[in-house]
């Protein structure tokens, strides 16, 4: 025998339930009840009286209807009540917004039916405050379609609307612009300032995406720093170049960041339905093109899209996939160039350089491959690889008794040089190879304080504590050379190769080479000139103190088997 639930009213044997009864039945019901006749309410329960803000349910009685329900939902329910002969129809529902007597805001569900009332007809509405429904409702939808840091349509809802923008614009022959924006230095703002930082910076670039277009276009983040915006009835001229151009100048203007300035820019793509293509899938794929192809142009820049593009496009990702390989492969190789003493014309080193040596395509350029390696994550795995394979090769031939004190350079970019510093790599390649530390050079360029010179420096500091050494490359080619070389940790100069040429013919390119000479000599700093063609050069480099050269007068740079034919060789000077 199980238990009974206790009764929500008394139990009567056959005799009626009393008006009393009734009355405590309705006052108690959860939902608001009110019945009225031509406008005015003739009763009503606790909960209707709650619902409305008020505390008393007979302030109710014999009031005007619409004194409470002034909402035009409300008005246009009576009215389509009035409109229908007595009796014909027995139940309307409506949703209706409306502020209640306490000033609250609440969304109400009613039903309204008729009945009879003292012999004569009348109309009876339930009440349901579904305020709370609603707002759990519409955060369940702006979640689904909303990007909850900027508050942007996200990825759903973009493609959401740009589908039936498509759709619009081919009944209507009209034409619709997609852009794709891609910001550029965002990873550096949250390597340096911290993600908290980056948020800010995609609120306000979105705040800042929006002042650009109109209010019929939408500005949506995909994810990351990624951006897209839509122009409905936008053709490729005049006005869409001015959109992507306004975009570019408010993104290089200066973003206040944890009480910081920082700068960034951004890169846009932009394709146009249906001169490109008008299936989605085609457009998205346009847009990113040409946001890659403005990247690789310089960025901050906007780039419409071509059909040369796609062809670049695929032979991109070819090339991309050959890349995820060329380790495992072999494909990887790396040559070297003689170092060379020129005092003494003795060899005393090499400097390596990366190569890729494609079975189908050939000789690929590091200028291509490198920056691939960047976009896709591989750089630090590929640098690792080849500064690996440069200690063992000259471990091995220090081995020899001409080239006991054998040096490598490797030149690798600022990033690679933190990361390789921190996830302290190098000293395990110079452990696992036997290599001194101070047989290894990592060559720099001055750029590696243009991001964040605080952290460069502490990287190139512990560099510096490990016993390696550091040039830099490039040397009188950028806007800070002579500032940078009191600051960095560097033991040695490279005169950049562009200068050698003119040594012997332009009087100014001299007197900067003696320049340079003279300040690395004061600060105790070696000199290394390269791209030496000619005796003359080498001899004018010589005079003035350059202690190391290299360059096609002594070798051009070779295998690992085509060095080896030259180790311990002594250069005519």
């Amino acid at each position: 025998m199980t238990d009974q639930p206790a009764p929500l009213a008394p139990q009567h044997s056959g005799d009626a339930i009393s008006l009393e009864e009734y009355r405590l039945l309705v006052e108690n019901l959860p939902d608001g009840l009110l019945l009225h006749r031509q406008g005015t309410i003739l009763l009503a329960n606790r909960s209707a009286s709650a619902i409305l803000g008020l505390d008393n349910s007979a302030a109710l009685t014999g009031a005007p209807l619409f004194s409470y329900f002034s909402t035009d939902a409300w008005k246009r329910l009576m009215q389509s009540i009035d409109d229908q002969p007595a009796m014909t129809q027995r139940r309307w529902s409506a949703e209706m917004e409306l502020t209640r007597c306490d000033n609250r805001h609440a969304i109400i569900d009613t039903a309204t039916g008729w009945t009879l009332y003292q012999g004569e007809p009348a109309l009876i509405t339930t009440l349901r405050d579904i305020t709370q429904l609603k707002r759990g409702e519409e955060e369940m939808r702006r979640q689904a379609n909303y990007d909850t840091l900027t508050g942007l349509p996200n990825r759903s809802l973009f493609l959401d609307r740009l589908n039936r923008e498509l759709i619009r614009a081919k009944r209507s022959n009209s034409r619709v612009a997609l852009m794709f924006i891609d910001l550029d230095r965002f990873k550096w703002v949250n390597d340096t300032l911290g993600h908290a930082a980056g948020d800010d910076l995609l609120r306000q670039t979105s705040k800042r995406l929006l002042s650009c277009v109109r209010k019929s276009d939408t500005v949506a983040r995909l994810g990351g720093d990624e951006f897209t915006v839509i122009l409905p009835d936008m053709a490729r001229g005049p006005f869409a170049e001015r959109v992507a151009a306004e975009i570019l100048a408010q993104l290089i203007q200066p973003f206040t960041l944890m009480g910081q300035e920082a700068f960034i820019s951004g890169s846009v793509g932009v394709t146009v339905c249906p001169d490109d293509a008008e299936d989605l899938e085609s457009l998205l794929k346009n847009a990113d093109t040409a946001m890659y192809r403005a990247k690789s142009d310089g960025r901050n820049a906007y780039r419409f899209y071509t059909p040369d593009m796609h062809a670049e496009a695929e032979e991109r990702m070819a090339l991309e996939k050959d890349l995820h390989y060329a380790l495992e492969r072999g494909e990887l190789v790396v040559h070297y160039q003689p170092i060379v003493n020129l005092a003494t014309g003795r060899l005393v080193g090499a400097e390596s350089f990366l190569r890729w040596e494609h079975p189908k395509r050939g000789s690929i350029s590091p200028a291509t491959f490198v920056r691939l390696a960047e976009e896709i994550g591989m750089i630090s795995q590929i640098t690792a690889w080849t500064i690996h394979t440069a200690c063992a090769q000259a471990q091995q031939w220090r081995q020899r008794a001409d080239s006991h004190d054998f040096i490598i350079s490797v030149n690798i970019s600022c990033t690679r040089c933190r990361e390789l510093s921190t996830d302290d790599k190098i000293p395990d390649i110079l452990r696992l190879t036997g290599l001194p530390p101070s047989a290894l050079v990592l060559e720099i360029t001055e750029n590696i304080l243009s991001e964040d010179e605080s952290k460069a420096m502490a990287m190139l500091n512990h560099l510096t504590r490990l016993g390696v050494n550091l040039w830099l490359d490039d040397f009188g080619t950028g806007y800070s050379s002579l500032s940078v070389l009191k600051r960095l940790p560097v033991n040695g100069i490279k005169i950049d190769r562009t200068f050698i040429p003119d040594i012997s013919v332009d009087p100014e390119t001299s007197i900067l080479i003696q320049a340079i000479l003279s300040l690395a000599k004061a600060l105790n700093r070696q000199v290394i000139g390269e791209g030496i063609e000619s005796a003359n050069q080498a001899d004018f480099l010589r005079t003035r103190g350059c202690q190391m050269g290299q360059g096609y007068l002594f070798h051009k740079p070779v295998d690992a088997a085509g060095f080896e034919a030259i180790l311990g060789r002594t250069f005519p000077i």
